[in-house]
């Protein structure tokens, strides 16, 4: 003879949790200011001046400036000739529709 064996499911059986303990959540640690303040002001400070203020004298940089000046003055140069010949095209232009009217 068979005999059936019947299971039943047995619900699953929850446990107790333990209570959850809250943690503070930690803040990001900002660094303090005072260290970087500290190695900008060692950087910025006034230096004694060399010379006196309205002193000459030619360094690079004063040579720059005037090579920078010299291709300015030469460009406004060509662009005023060319200015000039444009004009003696529109000259030329309204001398020559003058002799055809006539």
């Amino acid at each position: 003879m068979a005999t059936k064996k019947t299971t039943t499911k047995k619900a699953p059986v929850k446990k107790a949790s333990a209570p959850k303990k809250r943690t503070a959540k930690k803040s990001p640690v900002k660094k303090s200011s005072s260290s970087s303040l500290l190695s900008l002001r060692n950087q910025i400070r006034l230096e004694k001046e060399d010379s006196a203020f309205m002193t000459f004298r030619v360094t690079r940089q004063t040579l720059y400036w005037l090579v920078l000046g010299a291709v300015v003055i030469m460009f406004t140069l060509w662009l005023t000739k060319l200015q000039s010949d444009i004009q003696d095209l529109y000259d030329q232009v309204d001398a020559s529709t003058m002799q055809i009217t006539e």
